[in-house]
């Protein structure tokens, strides 16, 4: 954790890991934000990154990012069980998403990056709710959903569905499969993240 700031020393720094948890993002999303100028970082004789305090501060104010100061009692975290999977083949597509829900969701995000993978992400991470590409190379999401059905402890996961694909065969199917909802890519965030918060409370809905 960065040292307080005493009134004869000089700025505070932060490394990108602490960074990421105060914006509620992936450090690989504040590393990209340094190469491409949007935050100023120094450079340790090391060759590590540090973000200086004040910086962080001013891109927070700039970019509308809610900051939480670390060891501050405003410091965010996800209350109750708020874990959501990302199961996508397009890890562009699960870090915007990821950093969304995080930042204005406050929810714990993880990503599982084919359909195999996901369903060794659900049994280590127990989420309360599944964002599920249709569409993925290995395992498709109708097959993953058929394999969730089947276990009984993740059966009544309530599963998202979403694609890119105009397909109506596709689309008759998503609603006749035990989907707890369906949405289209390019995806609303904001109806998506309503969509996750619905799943959380209460019974089935329709997209």
């Amino acid at each position: 954790m960065a040292r307080k700031k005493r009134a004869s020393e000089g700025p505070i720094y932060y490394t990108t890991f602490q960074v990421a948890k105060m914006l509620g993002v992936s450090p690989p999303t504040v590393v990209n934000w340094i190469n491409s100028g949007l935050v100023t970082a120094y450079r340790t004789p090391g060759g590590h990154r540090r973000i200086t305090q004040d910086e962080l501060a001013t891109f927070a104010q700039i970019h509308n990012y809610p900051l939480a100061m670390e060891g501050s009692v405003e410091e965010r975290t996800p209350s109750g069980d708020r874990r959501v999977l990302i199961v996508d083949d397009e890890p562009d597509f699960c870090d915007l998403v990821r950093n969304y829900l995080q930042v204005r969701g406050n929810l714990d995000v993880e990503v599982a990056l084919s359909g195999f993978a996901a369903g060794l992400t659900i049994a280590r991470f127990k989420p309360a709710v599944v964002v599920m590409d249709i569409l993925m190379p290995d395992m498709d999401g109708f097959e993953v959903l058929k394999m969730m059905r089947s276990d009984p402890e993740m059966q009544e996961i309530p599963v998202i569905a979403c694609t890119a694909y105009r397909d109506p065969q596709i689309e008759d199917r998503v609603r006749r499969e035990s989907f707890h909802g369906y949405i289209e890519k390019p995806l609303k965030l904001d109806r998506l993240l309503e969509m996750i918060e619905q799943a959380m409370r209460g019974p089935r809905l329709k997209a």
